[in-house]
């Protein structure tokens, strides 16, 4: 089945250059005031999250997204190489600057900055075509994907990830390409405001009307899916541990999900693997920068008795790549 698709997993989304600071005093920073912390983090964020979480556990990725040339990025995208991650579809636009987020880790919350300037022109999510891929993951907007269409209309199982709305209308309808989406990943708050729902459980059971599986994501309380063709309703609850940093935690937990579905795992077991990818990264700050590799999630299930009965199955999870089938992007000029 591998063989019939140029990549394992296509990462179709939006690119951003994140530092992390970790540390931070509820309350804190104030006006007027300074606040010393440890080590900043400085990683590649957005689609890169999942592209990096998945290379690890194993598949072959390539990531298609928009990007700067500024010295930021390009050391970026050189991570990402270093991954083993075919980044030859990352279009550089000369001289702008991808954005950039800075992301604020308070004991109990986060705050986010995200600086952006206007878009360059082309678009890699407005493509007509990307590389074949058993699985793709990318960032819904509201504008038509002509490759997405074309993805799953070729067998290709597209997660589907949203953001906050800003405009406030929270409509379905406003995801051009909602219906072509096998998987749909909304957190909790997105899922209510979506479906007009009051609870989780009503949620799903709208979007089960609109997607074969949405998924459901509620943070401390772990996740919840609907198979819409069987009916069968999975609820696994979250691995209790340290929170350090949440940054790229829904894109990590959708590169498990990717990774289960290629693996041909029940349903349950494909949420549970993005819960345990999500719940190692968000234990240490830096992002994906700091996802488990596949043979570390077997070491933490196997040094844990009370995870074994649930997710004993990780212990036989391999793949038979290494490396990069494809190229590596140059710096522009």
């Amino acid at each position: 089945m591998r063989d019939s698709a140029d990549f394992d997993l296509l990462a179709c989304g939006l690119f951003f250059t994140d530092m992390t600071f970790t540390g931070l005093p509820t309350g804190g920073p104030r006006v007027g005031h300074e606040i010393r912390v440890g080590p900043y983090f400085q990683t590649p964020g957005g689609i890169a999250n999942s592209s990096i979480s998945a290379a690890r556990l194993g598949l072959s990725v390539c990531m298609a997204a928009d990007v700067g040339d500024d010295p930021m990025t390009i050391g970026a995208l050189a991570a990402l190489n270093e991954e083993g991650i075919d980044t030859c579809h990352a279009l550089v636009h000369t001289g702008w600057q991808t954005p950039l987020t800075v992301l604020l880790n308070y004991d109990d919350d986060r705050a986010l900055v995200t600086s952006e300037t206007a878009h360059p022109g082309d678009c890699m999510l407005r493509a007509d075509f990307h590389p074949s891929s058993l699985v793709a993951i990318t960032h819904l907007q509201p504008f038509p994907m002509p490759w997405l269409r074309h993805a799953a209309d070729s067998g290709t199982l597209v997660i589907g990830d949203v953001g906050w709305d800003e405009s406030g209308r929270w409509q379905l309808s406003d995801l051009a390409e909602l219906e072509h989406c096998h998987v749909f990943t909304p957190n909790e708050t997105e899922a209510l405001h979506y479906t007009r729902s009051e609870t989780a459980e009503q949620a799903i059971r709208r979007l089960a009307e609109v997607v074969p599986l949405p998924v459901i994501t509620l943070g401390a309380r772990g996740a919840m899916a609907l198979d819409a063709g069987t009916g069968e309703v999975v609820h696994v609850p979250a691995i209790p541990g340290p929170v350090v940093d949440t940054g790229g935690a829904g894109d990590v937990f959708s590169s498990g999900l990717a990774a289960g579905l290629i693996a041909g795992l029940p349903l349950a077991d494909v949420l549970r693997l993005g819960t345990v990818v999500s719940a190692l990264t968000i234990s240490r700050p830096g992002g994906a920068t700091t996802a488990p590799a596949l043979d570390e999630v077997k070491a933490f299930v196997a040094s844990r008795p009370l995870l074994a009965a649930d997710y004993g199955f990780v212990a036989d999870l391999s793949w038979d790549w290494s490396g990069s089938r494809g190229c590596r992007v140059a710096p522009a000029g």
